[in-house]
């Protein structure tokens, strides 16, 4: 109705603001469909996605993970953590969280030194850090996995150029959704192969 511009100034709309407002309700009724009637769990992952949704908008534009979003996501993983009958526990959460920081925290400056150049910004272990601490240890591995994968298969398939670097945090973003939806399927399958 209003052909991609602000009603009042006329400044055109960027599209992936539209983009938002489709994608956000589609995913809460995903995570609805996964996981009630464990309202609980429901609202773990509906906030976890409700910070990984613009966290994937803003790095894909601007390449920032804001501290305002990772560091509250950290804290709210955590309470989570906290209540009864959750799926991760807090000594799980707590001590992938800051496994995570530290091993990631290492892993950049020993690239950085090696190669001379930054190789993971401070934005993608803070996320990984507060991802982990709604995820845990297993979960976080393998979407850090899928995420790799996702990101050569992008890069692979649509053209970049060598001196461009492509943000992370969008692939985590999309690896997390993925693993939250078909994760425990994967982990079911994956086991069975491996026992046989």
């Amino acid at each position: 109705m209003l052909k991609g511009k602000c009603k009042y100034c006329g400044a055109k709309i960027h599209i992936h603001h539209l983009i938002v407002e489709i994608v956000t309700p589609l995913v809460f009724i995903a995570l609805f469909w996964k996981f009630a009637p464990d309202l609980v769990l429901f609202a773990k992952y509906a906030i976890l996605f409700a910070f990984l949704i613009p966290i994937f908008f803003i790095d894909l534009y601007h390449r920032l993970i804001l501290d305002k979003l990772t560091i509250p996501m950290f804290i709210i993983g955590l309470g989570f953590a906290l209540l009864p009958n959750t799926d991760i526990g807090i000594v799980n959460a707590l001590a992938t969280g800051l496994g995570i920081l530290l091993l990631m925290l290492v892993i950049a400056w020993l690239f950085e030194k090696v190669r001379h150049k930054e190789g993971m910004g401070g934005g993608d272990i803070k996320l990984l850090a507060a991802m982990s601490t709604f995820l845990g240890f297993m979960n976080i591995s393998f979407i850090l996995i899928f995420a790799s994968i996702i990101a050569i298969v992008s890069t692979v398939v649509i053209f970049r150029p060598k001196d461009k670097l492509i943000p992370y945090g969008p692939f985590l973003a999309v690896g997390a959704f993925i693993w939250v939806m078909i994760g425990s399927s994967f982990l079911e399958w994956y086991f069975n192969l491996i026992l046989r």
